[in-house]
């Protein structure tokens, strides 16, 4: 064959926890290192897992004492489960399609365990009857509680076929896909014994005294027993190469039997069934075994096993025609341990990662064959050195064997992906990489991972892997994000991000539009280039003032270097840049709340509320643009200075022909009137040591000088037609809120342009809301400034969207820091109207779960990190303190308010029954109390409340 056929299935993501490795990254570089992560002492060796019995409960919405009546098996398939479709670029809990859940648990004695440790556990833990611990740990319910806590609508199917499991899952679920059960399987297993006994010895001579496990080795002795846990999230290749998803390798064919009869014993294995398993599997790739480089067989080092399953392999592979080259055979239990239900899943990860990398990890501990096998007829090589594997005439392939006791078996075959020509990359652009996590420590290891990640993998692309960020990860309440144009540039925004404080939250935006005089020549150029929506908001913007002057050039008017000077060009450019930067932050998802304009601002704010359309908007800045150039020669004089200071300071006769424009701040002033008049008073003002600016505004705006053109002014408004705005509009001229019949009375505009700016007012009227972010709309910074200098600022988020002329830094890049920047403190952005070329979803670190211990042998109580203050004068009543000691009893979590919710901590209907027998125990039948009574009243003190009335107690 040359290629994969239609049935192919390709595997997508990828998840593991095994002895020595935290992930599957960690796992394969132990393979190529032959590192051993078996654990030895005096008593025996057993593959360990790194704090198997840690748990994130609260991530998943346990309750501390539900979790630890969770086998660990389950807790660890879970956090798997969610790393694994993590890995694929999606948000584990928002997967498109059907997902089905295939896998299987080995045999532990932790509900014994659970049982025998109840009566010692804290008397404040209710831990519940037989039946709710073994709920918690029947290997019936580990796919279902995946399926139900990551809401997977798909088939959750649990297999058992022992030391098979994980392997024969994966062809249960290529069986599931082919049928169209799911669109999406999650394959694999796990076993996870907590606290197991290590021992060199046993009864069936299964177990290596020495403690090694050495595949095909002629010291091999037995193997090691470990724990482990892997998935693969499989899907059609068609479907994934349309989704745009990263093909980790192909699975071509797959079979599973059993051996029947055809043995000695029941424990014993068998050449001929495990033989028509392995020709059933090629049958079904139509591939021949000459054709696979690779084996990774079930390998596990006993001195019956490893020679009936070379014959097994012989028989197969030996008919075929003549090998170029030997075929390399290995096992990953010689690293890792006999996982039980995770060995068929850690030798699928094993070939896969082979297939991917063009590497064949060596079989630690191997020196000289057994001498029991026949390696010569195929002929087979086991090798002991990294050996590199490199493209031939067509895909690399492998081949993965697995064996239960009992006599089930599973063979694969694994091919590597031959991907076609990757889109073009994108244009050089900064691209922003967001991050979330349930809690802000989580978060920063997050960002710490990410960049370590961008500093090892300088072959991902930078796109590739902000897209997969954006639109494939949970959006979770504690975030960071950073804008860069390089890796390098963003792995050290993530550092700078993981040692920072978290944004203030917001949940609202304002829009704030600055006045003339933070126009520059060029605003905006980069994203005019770069942004469709921007180029297109200018397009109209271009077109609306066509058909007013048919000869102006929008364009070219906001790149002329004499922009600042030409009131009409800089009037009309700087009402262009913000309407199109508005647009562009609104085709991104991004509405404005509040609309606030400085100015000129206010009829950028009018049009993006609704009260004007872009072409009357558009219209009366040219007209009144034309007007003010029109006035006499004048200018406008920023002060930093209140009123009286600037009294004392110029001369009553200066000062009296003059007018106070604007009001930015308590020590923030603008005058305006002649310029000979202007300059006087300047003059005075810096000789009294007062800081003075003359803005770049070459008329004298909200002065008297505008009566000269009062009637023109009152005839140009005459043909607007304002509605009420549909986003509320802080008005720069009263100060406050725009009431609708304001808004709807065209000579609002006559009274705006004459009169003083209060924009100190309308901020105080902006801050008054809470939790609002605000957010300068336009070029530089004048607004934002002016809002952190206002009296009642409150350290909520002020951003800027473009960059100051004196700022190193592109539009397009200063834009995406403020995007970066707007998604941290909560308000959403719609990342999918963010790209412009083609993006690819690719693996990235997954979520960094920060569990506590859950263990049989001592169950502590965990406290909770800071218990809400009960109001003062509030004293909790007898009936209350009943609840909350059943609330704590049976979820396991110590001192709760009046305020605390059951089903918020962790509470379910099952945990319910056992709240409602303990409060009917301590409160009597009187209470009548209910499991939907608890639904009903889900805090401790609306219950009390409750209980108080129906059984008529007092407090």
């Amino acid at each position: 064959m040359t290629g994969p056929g239609p049935d192919a299935v390709a595997v997508v993501g990828l998840a593991g926890r095994f002895p020595g490795a935290a992930n599957v990254d960690e796992l394969w570089r132990n393979l190529l290192d032959g590192t051993d992560g078996i654990t030895r002492d005096g008593r025996g060796a057993f593959g360990m897992l790194d704090s198997p019995a840690r748990f994130d409960a609260a991530f998943f919405g346990y309750s501390p004492a539900e979790a630890i009546t969770l086998d660990p098996q389950h807790r660890v398939l879970l956090e798997c489960a969610w790393h694994a479709l993590e890995n694929v670029g999606h948000d584990p809990r928002a997967v498109p399609g059907r997902v089905g859940v295939y896998a299987g648990t080995g045999q532990t004695d932790y509900p014994e365990k659970l049982i025998a440790h109840r009566d010692s556990a804290p008397a404040r833990l209710e831990l519940g009857s037989d039946y709710v611990i073994r709920l918690g740990s029947a290997v019936d319910f580990a796919t279902s509680r995946i399926s139900h806590r990551l809401r997977l609508t798909g088939p959750a199917v649990t297999v058992q076929t022992a030391c098979s499991t994980s392997l024969v899952a994966v062809h249960t679920a290529i069986q599931g896909l082919l049928a169209g059960d799911c669109d999406l399987a999650l394959a694999g297993g796990a076993t996870v014994r907590i606290d197991p006994e290590l021992s060199g010895q046993d009864e069936a001579g299964l177990i290596a005294p020495s403690g090694q496990c050495r595949p095909f080795d002629a010291k091999a002795e037995g193997t090691v027993p470990g724990n482990g846990a892997g998935f693969v999230v499989l899907r059609m290749l068609d479907d994934a190469l349309a989704a745009g998803d990263f093909v980790h390798a192909v699975l071509t064919g797959s079979a599973i039997g059993n051996d029947g009869g055809d043995r000695i014993g029941f424990t014993a294995p068998s050449v001929q069934g495990q033989e028509r398993t392995i020709r059933a599997a090629f049958d079904a790739s139509g591939l021949r075994p000459r054709d696979i480089g690779y084996v990774q067989a079930h390998g596990t080092a006993t001195p019956l096993g490893d020679p009936i399953e070379v014959a097994a392999l012989n028989r197969v592979y030996a008919g075929d025609a003549p090998r170029e080259e030997p075929c390399l055979l290995g096992s990953v239990k010689s690293v890792i341990g006999h996982t039980d239900a995770a060995a068929g899943v850690a030798g699928l990860l094993t070939a896969i990662l082979a297939v991917r990398e063009g590497v064949i990890p060596p079989t630690a501990h191997f020196s000289d064959p057994n001498p029991e096998l026949d390696l010569t007829a195929v002929p087979f090589e086991v090798n002991a050195e990294t050996v590199p594997w490199p493209a031939g005439h067509g895909p690399r392939r492998a081949a993965v064997n697995s064996l239960g006791l009992g006599g089930t078996n599973a063979h694969v075959i694994v091919e590597q992906h031959l991907a076609g020509e990757p889109p073009e990359p994108p244009a050089a652009e900064p691209e922003v990489l967001v991050l979330s996590a349930a809690t802000d420590g989580a978060v920063r290891t997050a960002a710490s991972r990410l960049a370590e990640h961008l500093r090892r993998d300088t072959g991902g692309r930078l796109a590739d892997i902000a897209f997969t960020l954006q639109t494939g990860r949970a959006r979770l309440p504690h975030r960071r994000a950073a804008a860069a144009p390089t890796a390098e540039a963003a792995a050290a925004a993530l550092t700078r991000q993981a040692a920072g404080a978290a944004p203030p939250p917001a949940s609202s935006v304002a829009f704030v539009f600055p006045g003339q005089g933070c126009q520059h020549p060029g605003m905006g150029a980069d994203l005019d280039h770069g942004r469709p929506a921007y180029a297109a908001a200018l397009d109209e913007c271009a077109a609306a003032l066509r058909r007013r002057l048919p000869d102006a050039d929008l364009r070219r008017m906001i790149s002329s270097p004499g922009l600042s000077s030409d009131m009409v060009a800089s009037q009309i450019g700087l009402f262009a840049v913000e309407w199109a930067t508005a647009s562009l932050w609104r085709s991104l998802g991004v509405e404005p709340d509040l609309v606030l304009g400085h100015s000129l601002g206010a009829v950028t704010a009018a049009c993006v509320a609704g009260n004007l359309s872009l072409e009357e908007g558009m219209g009366y800045v040219v007209d009144r643009a034309r007007l003010l150039a029109s006035l006499p020669a004048g200018t406008m004089l920023a002060v930093a200075a209140g009123d009286e200071e600037i009294a004392a300071a110029v001369p009553a006769a200066t000062l009296g022909e003059l007018d106070l424009a604007v009001v930015n701040s308590p020590r923030n002033r603008v005058l305006s009137g002649p310029a000979h008049h202007v300059e006087a008073a300047a003059a005075a003002l810096t000789g009294a040591g007062i800081d003075v600016r003359t803005l770049r505004v070459a008329a004298p705006a909200h002065s008297r000088q505008i009566d000269t053109v009062a009637g023109e002014l009152a005839t140009a408004v005459a043909h607007l037609n304002p509605r009420p705005p549909a986003t509320r509009w802080i008005s720069d001229h009263t100060g406050s809120e725009l009431s609708a019949a304001q808004a709807a009375d065209p000579h609002y505009w006559v009274a705006h342009a004459r009169g003083t700016v209060r924009f100190a007012d309308a901020v105080g009227t902006l801050l008054a809301s809470p939790d609002t972010l605000v957010l300068e709309v336009g070029p530089g910074h004048t607004a934002s400034a002016l809002v952190r200098q206002h009296p009642d600022y409150d350290g909520r988020a002020v951003l800027t969207s473009l960059p100051h002329p004196a700022d190193d830094k592109s539009s397009h890049l200063h834009f995406a820091e403020a995007a970066a920047a707007l998604w941290s403190t909560g308000i959403e952005v719609d990342w999918t109207a963010w790209h412009s070329s083609p993006r690819r979803r690719v693996p990235l670190p997954g979520y960094p779960f920060e569990g506590r211990e859950f263990g049989p042998s001592a169950p502590a109580v965990p406290r909770r990190a800071a218990a809400a203050p009960k109001a003062p004068g509030k004293r909790r009543d007898d009936v209350e303190a009943v609840v909350a000691e059943a609330f704590s009893r049976v979820l396991g979590i110590d001192g709760l308010t009046a305020e605390d919710d059951f089903f918020e901590l962790g509470g379910d209907s099952l945990i319910a029954t056992r709240a409602v027998a303990l409060l009917t125990e301590q409160l009597g039948p009187r209470a009548e109390l209910t499991v939907r009574t608890l639904f009903g009243t889900r805090t401790v003190g609306a219950l009390a409340a409750r209980l108080r009335e129906t059984a008529g107690t007092s407090a």
